[in-house]
């Protein structure tokens, strides 16, 4: 509820009889008396009003901040599933891609070739990244409601985020085109090295020169090239993301914080 000076219309009415009693009594010192102590009612009353709706205002504003509170805590909590999950799936990504390095960088007669088909498929031919749930925090910022948050360290990590997901993952398209590039180059021996599942599913027949496409494969320097440059910019990449991680833990923590005052 807001209070306005039309509030104060039917004490005003009031005052005005009692003084036009005072003065048909030709009571001018207390007519002047009153009329001070009027003037001096309507101030605390305008006084009042005001404190009264700044107290709303602040109500008011503190409600819609637990509320986008609330729901940066939900996007926030599934950022974090999310990057968590991208950061397993790259660190898995790179132990296989080293041990097909270690594989091309050796004999690897010895290896068995199931493993190296699991290396190429899991590994080298695979890419991760999380997408971000941003919804409630581009609806704050587009609504220009972003002062409704108090937090200004809040401010700032949200800030750091969104420009870090924005353009701070410079070394995706990198490492996209590693491997567009390995890709390429293995095209030729697809069949031999695809899981016996996608095989069936896709209804290929097997490479009878199975072991002469692999041999192919692992003989190519310019595939190990590209894995050994994709291998090393992952590990880049990972590291970034573990950044990212960090602002998204500080952001639900403050949010969680600014909830329980």
């Amino acid at each position: 509820m807001h209070f306005t000076l039309f509030n104060l219309y039917p004490m005003s009415k009031i005052f005005r009889k009692v003084r036009q009693s005072l003065l048909k009594e030709n009571k001018f010192s207390q007519y002047f008396l009153y009329a001070i102590g009027e003037i001096v009612l309507v101030v605390i009353g305008i006084l009042l009003a005001l404190q009264i709706n700044t107290w709303n205002e602040n109500k008011e504003r503190k409600n819609e901040e637990e509320k986008l509170l609330s729901a940066l805590i939900e996007d926030f909590n599934e950022n974090k599933k999310r990057i968590a999950e991208a950061i397993r799936k790259e660190e898995d990504m790179i132990n296989m891609s080293r041990s097909l390095i270690g594989a091309m960088q050796s004999d690897f007669n010895e290896v068995d070739s199931d493993s190296i088909r699991f290396w190429v498929a899991s590994g080298a031919k695979s890419w991760w990244r999380a997408e971000f749930v941003t919804g409630t925090y581009d609806a704050i910022v587009n609504s220009g409601k972003i002062e409704i948050i108090e937090n200004d360290e809040l401010k700032r990590l949200l800030s750091q985020f969104t420009a870090d997901i924005d353009s701070g993952f410079e070394d995706h398209d990198e490492s996209m085109s590693y491997l567009i590039e390995m890709n390429k180059i293995s095209a030729e021996v697809a069949p031999a090295i695809i899981h016996d599942t996608q095989r069936e599913q896709l209804g290929i027949l097997a490479n009878e020169d199975f072991d002469s496409s692999i041999e192919k494969l692992l003989n190519n320097d310019a595939y190990l090239g590209l894995l050994i440059s994709k291998t090393w910019l992952e590990r880049t990449r990972i590291g970034y993301q573990q950044k990212v991680q960090g602002y998204i833990d500080q952001i639900i923590r403050i949010c969680q914080s600014e909830l329980t005052e």
